[in-house]
This record gives structure tokens, sequence and C-alpha cells, in this order.
């Protein structure tokens, strides 16, 4: 029977780093499973089915979805501790109330949670196996959140045990070390040492762990050590992905959301144990079983020549006509191949081709660009884009350096070239920009990739020998000649400033998703100095591969050469890199390819030889991080010889990665060679298959679409003919192709990957088929071109989940990708802050009052060195329909739907009963300069419409105004640059003589409704600097003169989603005839506007009951799914469903999870620091109310006194829930860094008792 055991998924984040080096023995990670452990077989493909679903939910940050999908795999096989702890897993994120019973007042105790669920399973796999890591790991995590760090820290500490080299554990460890006097309290001073030499072996096993970083900084400083302090924060600030007014760093992050928590927080998936692979079939005895057991093969069309119209005067190249200095140009193709490169050179949506030396013109051989005309065929269009009539290179790179939705060239031979792809029209030369250190060489390839993590593409370059010694290179029976060094260029362009935009904002065309720069990058490859191990040492150079080849997410390199064996070079980050033999591989091969060979979602290798076995190897390298390790392999079967160059593709779309050779040429007088051949990956072995496709050997291969399908066609050159196609039929499987494209955005969204995606690694996951793409490394041949990749899926409709790693660690899933469809594949990363979000239970559901406390924003920039001061209450009304009783209580779900903080202090609810015909508004709006509202009811018996409303350019709005309705004013033009600002706008109200019979001491109040979108601290930073201020609602009167008279310059707005605003103008508003204007550049939107006639009699009947806090709960819960119920802004929020948005990251301790009801029943500085995702669930009794008389109306008032914070990078602190705020404080940002609120007594036990939670960031835990 097969046994399905344990096996990671395949997309890790962070530092999952579990081996040992190569000269300890591994580390046992778990005991070897229980036979009870296992999927029964006759559920294996349900459980497969419902497990793939629920894995591209959790990548997709759908927790509660995920964990249904999770519970059916549960269901099917209840054995398999592997699933109980994906189940608390998934649970652990989604957090929040699981029991429906939950909603019901009447219960007894604390209801269950997803927290206390998820402990359930965990320590059901605990009894079974006490030293399981995931369980141990993901159990302190837990406890960690639930604010018990000290039952956290063993677990922890347990995990290292098991598993010395997982970086996370340590980490977590450091970060659960209580005061050893009062484990109630947060380390200190005395424990300072104990935290620096945990978090000290965290960065021992990843040195690039930021998260690490700044703890062990704080730690330093309460230890005494502020050099080391120095040290460390100099180092963090290098790589913190969070850092304030730069790019994102390089670091890794361990944190409490999903993708971010280390190897023992993602979701593991069922593999099959290897099998031996089934005895080898006897064609001669047994021909019909062979046939039975092969898979369907590709099916190519006849090869056809590609109609390509020359110049006259020119004919294709052959190997004669490299002769005298050309010859080792020849000698190159004979041994590598020719480089081909394809890519859209003009725009036009086809493919077009780059072919090398393939061209013998007036001036020699030279190279050629043939543009796709459709059915017209091919043009040679060199000369008409400025290319040289006389270079006949060996390699071609193809990339977009610059950014600018251009595909730019570089090419390699005796002496190199770059070129700029100039609008599509010409190529521009700037290899006088290069300043090329040292003599021209004989280059054989070059790469586009990122080595330095900041999301352009820096350039790799492959020498062989020196330009001067190339009438030596390559021959036989000659003495070689001396290697040189390869060449690395660092791409330091810089992106065009985008007006009103911060400088880490800016980005160039090709990575812009929701603005359009004016260009790409700036031109500035430098080559990279002060790294020589880089270069790869003076060796006869002949290939490279690049990919994460030591598991810790940067792009490492490979390097083969005929004078030694391969050579790694690793990347350390920061521009640092070192080098390491690899042992196990030929000491010369003929390039590099990259494949995942096993399905293990790790970098193998494939390596041509023209004069032997085309060599494969798997990567066996230790999951770990050291500095002396070295990347392992081990070699894969595999029958192929001969090859010049391997290519990788699914030809036979069976779900694995097979190659695609061009074989070596025929030797003068002997067997001529199959030309072209494919090496099936048959899962243990790559091997041949089936005849070869033409008749004679080509000089070149390239394996690319141009039929458009996009199925990978076979495009080869042939000597002394024009190339040649053998279009791919297919093979009766289905498939799905990727095109990657990577994007740029700063914090929240911290994206930062190169155009092309390279160095994403690409995984399409279906029952039977697990396939891993390593983007921009996949072919040893000395072209290289940027495209899709084709996955084959055999008979299955569509990809259950498509996962991408980007490069710049944003994880991506989407599932259920069909297929047969080409999927253009942008990086995405989700959402940004706002303020606390209010629900009501209506009887049925939950549903979005908006957003509140935005006027109590802690460190929002105004303006360069100006911070608005928090405004700390706020009422919200809340209509009958909105709140209904159940089982005797009113309950209310305040989120955290975004990248913030709340800071909850109080908050009541008051009961308003009404008589008939009278009306009610708050006197609530936010208005920073203005006279602050009381938030006191008001009501009214008589409301005066406008006899007519425009905007002001004279368009009317009274329709959109005579209802409160979500139809707005809104044709105005916002200044697509910055959120929140507009041109000048407003609305004129003509109240005509209707407010002629009330004298100066009627009290008139303007009740206005509408929304406002708040500009960010960024922005307000980015429209300062370009001059620009923002200018809040302002009130004018029309003068009798037709002059416009300011009656009210600081009339505030509604304070977020849509709410009502009054505001007094009692005396302002008198006169025969009154015309109204308000003017802002804000993005406000305006939907209802009248005056009403405040009545003290109607407010002295009003009967209000004031109800304090009866139940509180704070939970884990995510983010709510911001939806529009009508298509028309703005969207609000869907408690029913969570958006997939990751978490933010900020330093400090929250409010522990649980019972937080008497920190909101007094204004007593005891906060509720709700993090984000986080919800707390407040109830209200509502037995005790009196009747209502027949004929009165209820609604609600719930008043909040508290403040927030956003996470973005201009707001003062926004990396930080700390410092606490606090009544009557001094004006925030605060002078005195140190500043605090006074610890009495009982601060002190509320902040021993509740403030205990990390907030997924280093914790600070003096202030």
């Amino acid at each position: 029977m097969r046994t399905w055991l344990l096996a990671p998924a395949l997309l890790l984040i962070g530092c999952g780093r579990t081996e040992a080096p190569p000269e300890v023995a591994p580390t046992t990670i778990a005991a070897p499973e229980p036979p009870a452990d296992e999927i029964p077989p006759d559920q294996l493909d349900a459980v497969v089915a419902a497990h793939l679903r629920g894995l591209g939910l959790m990548e997709q940050y759908e927790y509660r979805k995920a964990a249904e999908a999770f519970r059916e795999v549960r269901e099917l096989a209840p054995d398999w501790q592997a699933g109980a702890v994906n189940l608390a897993i998934a649970l652990l994120n989604d957090g929040g109330v699981q029991v429906e019973a939950a909603k019901k007042a009447g219960g007894e105790g604390r209801p269950a949670s997803n927290f206390d669920e998820a402990l359930g399973l965990l320590d059901g796999v605990l009894a079974r196996s006490p030293d399981d890591p995931r369980a141990l790991f993901n159990k302190g995590i837990i406890l960690a959140q639930q604010g018990k760090p000290a039952e956290a820290h063993p677990l922890f500490l347990k995990v290292t045990e098991v598993d010395p080299l997982d970086a996370a554990s340590w980490l977590w460890a450091a970060n659960t070390v209580v005061n050893a006097q009062d484990p109630a309290l947060p380390a200190g001073p005395a424990e300072a040492e104990r935290k620096v030499a945990l978090l000290t072996r965290a960065l021992d096993v990843n040195p690039n762990l930021a998260s690490a970083l700044y703890p062990l900084a704080f730690a330093y400083r309460m230890a005494g050590q502020p050099e080391k302090q120095r040290d460390i924060l100099k180092k963090w600030q290098q790589l913190d992905h969070d850092r304030p007014g730069l790019a994102p760093g390089v670091g890794d992050v361990v944190e409490t959301s999903y993708g971010e928590m280390g190897r023992y927080g993602v979701i593991a998936s069922p593999s099959p144990t290897a099998e031996a692979p089934p005895p080898p079939l006897d064609p001669d005895r047994d021909p019909d079983a062979i046939k039975e057991k092969q898979p369907p093969s590709p099916r190519f069309d006849s090869p056809t020549p590609l109609a390509v119209k020359l110049p006259d005067g020119c004919r294709w190249s052959a190997p004669a006509d490299f002769a005298g200095d050309l010859a080792a140009i020849d000698r190159v193709r004979a041994r590598f191949g020719a480089g081909i490169a394809t890519f859209d050179a003009d725009g036009d949506g086809r493919l077009d081709i780059y072919l090398t030396a393939a061209i013998v013109g007036p001036e020699g051989p030279r190279d050629a660009l043939l543009l796709n005309k459709g059915e017209a065929g091919f043009e040679d269009a060199s000369a008409a884009f400025g290319l040289p009539d006389d270079r006949a290179s060996t390699g071609v790179a193809a990339g977009d350096f610059d950014a600018d939705r251009r595909v730019d060239l570089y090419l390699t031979g005796l002496g190199d070239r770059l070129f700029r792809n100039v609008d599509g029209k010409r190529f521009e030369d700037l290899t006088p920009t290069l300043k090329a250190e040292g003599p021209p060489a004989l280059s054989l390839t070059a790469r586009w990739l990122d080595l330095d993590q900041d999301g352009d593409l820096d350039l790799y370059v492959v020498n062989h020998t020196a330009a001067d010694r190339a009438a030596d290179a390559l021959g036989e029976g000659v003495d070689p000649p001396p290697g040189v060094a390869n060449a690395a260029y660092r791409n330091d362009g810089a992106p065009p400033a985008l007006p009103g935009k911060p400088q880490p904002a800016w980005t160039p065309l090709a990575t812009a998703d929701n603005v359009t720069p004016a260009a790409g990058l700036s031109i500035a490859l430098i080559p990279w100095t002060g790294e020589p191990v880089l270069g790869g040492e003076a060796r006869r150079h002949t290939g490279v591969a690049l990919a994460d080849f030591d598991g810790d997410r940067d792009l490492d390199l490979i390097l083969t050469s005929d004078d030694a064996p391969p050579l790694a070079v690793l990347n350390d980050r920061l521009g640092r890199f070192r080098s390491v033999p690899v042992g196990g591989m030929p000491a010369v091969a003929t390039g590099l390819a990259v494949v995942d060979l096993d399905s293990d979602g790790r970098p193998d290798l494939v390596a041509p030889s023209a004069s032997g076995l085309l060599t494969a190897w798997r990567n066996a390298t230790p999951r770990a991080v050291a500095a002396d390790l070295v990347p392992a392999f081990e070699p894969f079967a595999c029958n192929a010889h001969g090859w010049r160059s391997a290519a990788v593709a699914d030809l036979d779309l069976d779900g694995r990665f097979d190659l695609v050779g061009l074989l070596a040429r025929a030797p003068e007088g002997g067997q001529p060679t199959p030309p072209v051949m494919w090496a099936r990956n048959e899962a243990t072995r790559l091997a041949l298959a089936d005849p070869p496709i033409l008749a004679e050997p080509p000089d070149g291969l390239a394996v690319v679409d141009l039929i458009g399908d996009p199925l990978p066609d076979l495009l080869v050159v042939l000597p002394g003919e024009a190339p040649t196609l053998a279009a791919n039929l297919g093979s009766g499987h289905r498939w799905l192709a990727l095109d990657p494209s990577g994007r740029w955005r700063v914090k929240p969204e911290l994206m930062r990957t190169n155009p092309h995606g390279v160095g994403a690694r690409a995984t399409v996951q279906a029952r039977g088929i697990d396939a891993v793409h390593f983007h921009g490394a996949s072919d040893s041949a000395t072209g290289s071109s940027p495209g899709p990749v084709v996955f084959g899926l055999k008979d299955r409709p569509a990809a259950d989940v498509v996962h991408v790693l980007w490069p710049d660690g944003v994880m991506q899933a989407e599932l259920n990708v069909a297929a047969g469809q080409r999927v253009p594949l942008a990086e995405r990363n989700r959402k940004t802050g706002s303020c606390p979000v209010l629900f009501t239970w209506n009887g049925e559901r939950f549903v979005c009052l908006g957003d509140f406390l935005g006027g109590g924003g802690l460190g929002y920039l105004v303006a360069p060195g100006v911070y608005g001061q928090p405004d700390r209450d706020e009422a919200v009304a809340i209509a009958d329909d909105q709140l209904r009783p159940e089982a005797g209580v009113f309950r209310i779900s305040i989120t955290e739907p975004m990248d913030e903080v709340a800071y909850l202090d109080h908050l009541t609810l008051d009961v308003v009963d009404r008589p008939p015909g009278v009306a009610v508004a708050l006197d609530e709006r936010f208005a920073p300069e203005g006279t602050r509202p009381t938030g006191e009811l008001r009501a009214w018996r008589t409301a005066i419409e406008p006899v007519r409303a425009t905007d002001l350019k004279g368009a009317d709005v009274a329709d959109a105004l005579k209802a409160w309705d979500r139809r707005t004013v809104d044709g105005f033009a916002k200044r697509a640059a910055w959120t929140g600002y507009a041109e000048e706008h407003g609305i004129v109200l003509d109240f005509g003589d209707r407010l002629s019979g009330h004298g100066s001491d009627d009290r008139l109040l303007l009740a206005l409704a509408g929304w406002v979108e708040y500009p960010y601290s960024q922005t307000n930073y980015a429209a300062a600097t370009a001059g620009v201020a923002l200018a809040p609602p302002a009130i004018e009167r029309l003068r009798d003169d037709g002059s416009w008279e300011t009656i009210e310059p600081h009339a505030g707005y509604p304070a977020g989603l849509p709410r009502m605003t009054t505001l007094d103008l009692t005396g302002k508003l008198t006169g025969p005839r009154c015309v109204l204007r308000i003017r802002t550049n804000m993005e406000c939107y305006y939907d209802r506007a009248f005056v009403a006639v405040r009545d003290a009699e109607a407010e002295r009947s009003l009967r209000t009951t004031s109800l304090p806090v009866a139940r509180a709960v704070l939970g884990p819960r995510g983010y709510t799914r911001e939806v529009s119920p009508d298509g028309r802004p703005p969207l609000v929020y869907d408690y029913d469903y969570v958006d997939p948005a990751p978490l933010a990251r900020m330093s400090g301790t929250l409010t522990r999870f649980g019972d937080v009801a008497d920190l909101l029943r007094g204004d007593d500085d005891r906060l509720c620091v709700v993090g984000p995702g986080d919800e707390a669930r407040v109830e209200f009794a509502a037995d005790a109310l009196p009747p209502l008389p027949e004929g009165w109306s209820r609604s609600y008032v719930l008043r909040t006194t508290g403040y927030c914070k956003d996470a973005d990078p201009f707001t003062a602190g926004s990396d930080d829930v700390g410092p606490l705020p606090w009544r009557g404080m001094p004006a925030y940002p605060f002078a005195d860094p140190k500043a605090s609120r006074p610890i009495d007594p009982a601060y002190a036990d509320y902040l021993r008792t509740y403030q205990t939670r990390p907030a997924g960031g280093p914790a600070d835990h003096s202030r």
C-alpha cells in the first residue's frame, strides 16, 4: 500500500531553514510518523483536492474559507496529523469568534474562539508526537497572541532543541522571555543578556533576519551596551522593509501573518514517498507494453523555413564564413550554439527574432533583427533600427533594463555592446556608458538579473578569455589561453519624479500599475566593484545559472568553466557575496540550465557537454544558513549525451519539465548525429524520447512560441539557410501559460520586483501535478529572452492553485485558473490604512456603519514638520433598522480592517427615543481648526430645502442633494497623484427667500451629509513640497453686489465614510435672500444638504437612556472585504467576507485577546489597543429599556473616546504601537522622545495585565 507522508508546501517565505550544515549530521525534524498517521488510499484524490483548495485560499489570505477546506480534509483523513496542524494554522490566522452561539448574550462564559479550536487540535497532535515542531511552534504563536508569553516560551525553546537551525523559533523564544521576578511582566534589564543570546542565535542562523535586529538593538540598550546597539540599528536600517523615506530593505521578516511565520507556520502538503522505478521493459519481448507505458508525446508540424526578406547582397551564414579573426565566433557556435533571442522589438504585439552572426552582408557576418510582419513573414530590420552592419556576436541577452516597457539588448562576443530600445523604432548604442573595467574579452553569453533585489535588472556577463587571445580559444591541439573574470554591472538607474509623490513612491514606467510615469529608469549600469568574488576568478568561463540555491530568498549564481569544477557565488545581500566550490559536479560543462527535476520546489541543474553526457543533478543543499554552507547536488539519472545546449520546457504537457537539446555538430567525415532531441522527465530520470525532428543538425535552437497559441515551438538556425520553425501541435494534454511581471509600490503594499519578474518562482498545482518554474533561468544557450512559461496540466481542466513567490518576498496565489490560456501575472499585494470600522447587528447580520475616530489620528502629518492633533471623542448616529436587540442585548463589532492601530478608551450606547415628527442629528464633523463639535443631539421639526443647487461650474446637482442615498456631487477632477486632493470644487445652495422669515436669534443648522477620501500623511507631504495646500471646506454667502463673504472659514467635513454633519449658523443666514457656497480642494462628496430649524422643545422631549458596556471580547479576525452595494463609491465593508491582505508590521505590544469589557467602561487611559485585523465584539444590555410609546421612534448614538494611528511611512511613529496616548498629553509627536503617561499602581496593573500581546514587530516594553 502506498503511504503518504508529510512534505512541506512548496511556497515558503522567510527563513525556512531546517537542515544542518554538511559537516554536521542533519537534524531530525520529526520522528517517523506512526502507521496510523496516513491518508486512506481510497480518500487520496478527495483529500488532495480539498487540501489544494485550502492551500490556495491561505495564500490568498482567505483564512476562514481555507479552514473550511482543511476541515473537509480532517473528515476524510482524521488520523493525518499534518492535516490537524494545517487546520490549526488556518484557524490561527483567521482568529475571531467561531461558534455562532457567541452572538447570543444569554450564553455563559467566554465563547469558544478559533484559538481554542486550534489549541485543541495541536494538543491532540502533541499527545501522539510530543516533539512535533509544527504543533509546538503554532501552539506557541497562539499563546503569545493570547498574551501568555510565559507559557509560549518553553514551546519555542523545545522547537530549537528539535531543530536548532530554525531562526523563527529562536526569534520567538527571545520575544517571549518574561520578567524572572514576575512572569506577568515583560522582560527587563535583568533578562537582557538572555534575550541577546537568543536573538544572536537567530541571527547566526539567518544573518538577514531583520525582525531580530531591532529587538536585539533594544536588548543591548537594556544591557547597557550602546555601541552594540548602534551597530545593530545601522544594519537594521539597511535591511528593514519598512524603513521610512527609502525603498524597502532586503531583510527577511518573521511575523504572525501567514507566509511570514517561518517554516513551521506554513501549510504542509501530502506527497508520495519515493518509489523505486519500475523495471525496464524489453521492447523485443513486449513491444505492446512499451507502447502502452509511454505517455502521449508532443507532436510537431513539419519544419518550415521562415519567409524572411533579406536586403540585396545578403545571405545566410555558414561555418565557412567565419575565418581569420572571426574563427573564434564559429568555434563558440560549434561548442555552445548560435545565440537567439525573441521579443517584441517594435511594440506591435508580435514576437520578433534576434539572431547572432546569422547573415553575411557586404561587411561580412553580422547579427540580424527580424521583424515579424505576420502573414507577410519576417523582414531584416537591422539597418532600419540602427544596428551595426559589421557585428557578429556570440550571444544576446534581451531585457528591459531601463524599465520603459521596451526590450533592450546586450550583445556578447569579441567586445560587447549595449543597445537601448528607443520607442520601438531604433536601438541607441549605449556601450560607451558602461565604462567596463579591464581589456575587452571574448564573452560567451550574458543574463539580465536582479542581484541586489532593488527591483531593476542588473547584468552579468560570462567571459571566456581576453579578446586578443581569442584566436587560441576553444581550439583543439593548442594550449588554451588563460581565462578572465566575468563582468557584473549594477543598475543604479533612477525612476522619473512623480509629481505629488515622495521619492520612495517614484516608479519607472514598466513597474507602475496605478500611475503613469513619464519614462523608465535613467541609464546607469555601473561596474560592480568591491566584490571580486562576483566575477568568479580568472577562469575560462562557460556558463552561469541563477536561482536561490541556498534557500535564503535571494539570487545566487553557479558558474562553470573549462578550468575548474563549478563555483557557487552566494548572495549575502547588501552587495556582499562569497564564493564556494560546488561538490559532486563535473569539472567541465557547456553552460547550465535550472529546472526542478524532482518536484521538490528547489532548483536543480542540468549541464550539457558537447563531448559527453548531459549531466543532471538534484539539489541536496542543506536547508540552513551558515558561513561555510556549500551547495550540494547529487546525480539525477539521464541518458542524453552530446548536447551543446539545453532548454527547459514541458513538451509533453504532463506536469513535469523536460529538456530540449541542441546536439553537437557532426565531425567532418563522421556519422551525422540526430539534430534535435528531447529528454522526457519521468520523475526519477531524464530519458531520451522520440526520433529527431530535423534532417540535419542546426547551429542554434530556441524553444519559443511564434504561432501565438502559446505552446513552445522549436525555432532552429540551419547553416546557410533561413531559420526554420517546427510548430508545436500539442500532445493531447491541457496547459496553462504564465507571464509574470513585477511592480513597484511603497509601504504598505511593499512591492519591488523587476519588470520581467526574473527570479520569481512559479508553482502550479493540481491533482497529480506539482510543477515549479524558476523564471529567467531555464536555458543554457547563449541567447536569453523574457517570455511566458507553459505548464502542462495533463487532463486537468484547471490549475487548482497557482503560486508565485516574487523576488521581493511577496506571496501571491490564484485559484482555479482555467487551462488553455495565457495569463499575464502582474504582482499583487494588498491594502493600506483606515480608521476603526463599526458594524452593528440588525437582527439578521452585521451591517457596516462606517469608520470612526478618524479625527483621533496620532502623528498625522499635515505638512512637512506639522502634525495634526487628535480629536479624541466622536459620536456615531445609528438608525433603528441598523441596530436591533437579540436575546436581550445590542451587539456591535469594531474592527481594524486595514494597516492601523486603534486605541479604544470608552464606549457608551445612548438609546434615543423621540416623539412623532421630530428629527435628530449630532453636532459632529471633523474641524481641526474650527469650533470643536460637542457630539450633542440636535432636534428639529422643520427642514428647509434649497430652491436650487449647483456645483461650482453651474451644473444642476439638486437631485443628488435631495436625498441621502449615496448619489453624490462628484463632477470634479481628482488629483490622481495625491489621494484625497482635488481641483477646487463645491456646491452652491440657493435658498431664495425661504430663510427670510427667520431672525438673528433663530437657531439655524446647516445639515450636510456625505463622505471624504482622507489624504494620507505622505500625500500631504508630497502636496506641500509641491506648493499645494489642502483647503478644507469653507462656507461663503453671496453679497448683494455679487461678491462672496466667508461666514465660516473652518466648516469641517464628514470624517470618513458617509455620515451627517451639522453646523450652527445662527445669525448668519438672515435677510431677504440667502445663497451659500461651500468650497474645498479635498475629495469631499456631498450627498444631502438642507437647513434645519433647531427646536428647543423638541430637544427637551427626547428621552435618552445611556447603556454601559456589558460584555466585550477582543480577538483576531482578518481584514474585512470592501464592497460597493450599488456600484458607486465609497466602498464600504461587508462583514461576512475577509479580504486577502497581509497584516502590517508594527513594533510594540497590543492588548491581549480575551475579555476587555473593563477597559471600555471608563475614560481612564486604560486603552483597548486593537491591532490590524483584530475585532472587538461589544454588547450592551437591552432588557431594562423603557417601552417605546406609541408613534415614537427609536435611534441610537455610540459615544466613543479613543485614538488611531495608521501605517503611512510619513505618519509619526507609524512603525510602533507606542507610546500609548493619554488625556492631557502634550502635542504629538512628543518633543521629548521619552515622554509617557505617569505610571501609577493602577496603570502599572493595566499594563501588566492587558498590554502583553506582541504586535508582530519587535516589542519595546519600556514604553
